[in-house]
């Protein structure tokens, strides 16, 4: 998915996965929302929709942690979990 943002062009298919959160509605998936990373260090939210919801649509925007994004809501894998340490989104405590 591309947008512009800023007037910048960004496209998910070159973008870093950070974490990903799947979406149920009335215990049937419908939908990924994603934490991207741009190669210019800008965070996105990408969510992919498959229908099965009338409230989740496709859409493509900035990551605002002053609205409501936080990197708590995804799932992270041991790899994003370590990328997001090192890109100071988050602290490990062991």
């Amino acid at each position: 998915m591309k947008t512009t943002i800023n007037n910048k062009r960004y496209d998910t298919a070159k973008c870093e996965t950070l974490g990903e959160h799947d979406h149920y509605n009335n215990g049937n998936y419908s939908g990924t929302t994603y934490l991207e990373r741009a190669s210019d260090g800008q965070l996105l939210v990408h969510t992919k929709s498959n229908g099965q919801d009338c409230y989740l649509k496709d859409d493509l925007r900035a990551f605002d942690s002053h609205f409501d994004d936080s990197v708590d809501d995804y799932d992270l894998t041991d790899e994003q979990e370590a990328r997001c340490a090192e890109l100071g989104l988050i602290d490990i405590i062991s």
